[in-house]
């Protein structure tokens, strides 16, 4: 389960998908490319992978979920999920945490563009809904 577990983890950094069809997996790139060694580990993991997701359908949240910490709002403002325009584009460091909301509503950002922590980069955040899509997107 290890090797699930990580692969989904290192997905979602790169705001990535993956989902059952049968007896094929289907992988969806995010904002940044997916690297060939991860699609290797993905093609050895796939008998494991597809038993996984087929058996929970939302399995890459309950998967990832032991990883994350709640991130508590802070005093007055509402709960992470829902957008504050206070909180619009905010990037910090916590104690512990990397904190980064919606450049556009203000609730949780998942998706971050021009981010590299290595070199001190906070880049811009969104959440699904605002994030930032390719001209040739569906």
């Amino acid at each position: 389960m290890s090797a699930v577990r990580d692969i989904l983890c290192d997905l979602a950094e790169l705001g990535a998908t993956l989902r059952p069809n049968g007896d094929r997996l289907i992988l969806r790139a995010g904002p940044r490319a997916i690297p060939a060694t991860l699609v290797g580990r993905i093609r050895q993991a796939k008998a494991e992978l597809l038993v996984t997701l087929d058996s929970h359908p939302a399995a890459a949240p309950d998967l990832l979920a032991p990883l994350f910490k709640p991130v508590p709002s802070a005093s007055g403002e509402p709960d992470v999920r829902q957008p504050c325009a206070a909180r619009r584009g905010r990037v910090e460091r916590r104690p512990g945490a990397f904190v980064h909301f919606c450049s556009e509503c203000g609730a949780w950002g998942a998706y971050g563009y021009g981010v590299s922590l290595h070199a001190s980069r906070l880049g811009r955040w969104y959440c699904a809904e605002h994030r930032p899509r390719s001209s040739g997107a569906a």
